[in-house]
């Protein structure tokens, strides 16, 4: 029963990891094909300027690349390079953290209550994530 007990344990953190991926990965695109958007969501008007776009199109990039890090390393099957990745997750999600609460008072109120939010929230799914992968 032990091992039956692991193995649904790993296959849930898998699924959650997965699930923070694809997530991550579909914000990364819609970031960087309309970075506009990342107004109605995080940083209000400021979406709208031309080097604010440029940071949030890097950033999407960087999303991207995180998220289809993960889902080829879960499909694959190699939990420990997952759990890398899911590391890499959790350190871009804890400083967007940060860095959204530094700024929140400059930031549209509700907006920075989403943004930390999610950012928290994804955070510790990266954490538990990480945690619970094994290579």
């Amino acid at each position: 029963m032990r091992g039956y007990a692991k193995g649904m344990a790993t296959t849930s953190v898998r699924l959650l990891a997965g699930a923070l991926a694809v997530n991550r990965t579909a914000f990364g695109a819609k970031y960087l094909l309309q970075p506009k958007s990342a107004g109605d969501s995080w940083i209000g008007r400021a979406a709208r300027l031309p080097g604010t776009q440029v940071m949030v199109r890097s950033q999407a990039a960087r999303d991207i690349a995180l998220g289809a890090g993960a889902l080829a390393a879960l499909a694959r099957r190699r939990d420990g390079e997952a759990r890398a990745w899911m590391a890499a997750h959790a350190l871009s999600d804890g400083v967007d953290t940060v860095a959204t609460w530094a700024a929140r008072k400059r930031l549209p109120r509700d907006k920075a209550r989403l943004a930390l939010s999610i950012a928290g929230a994804s955070t510790a799914v990266a954490i538990v994530s990480a945690a619970g992968l094994r290579g």
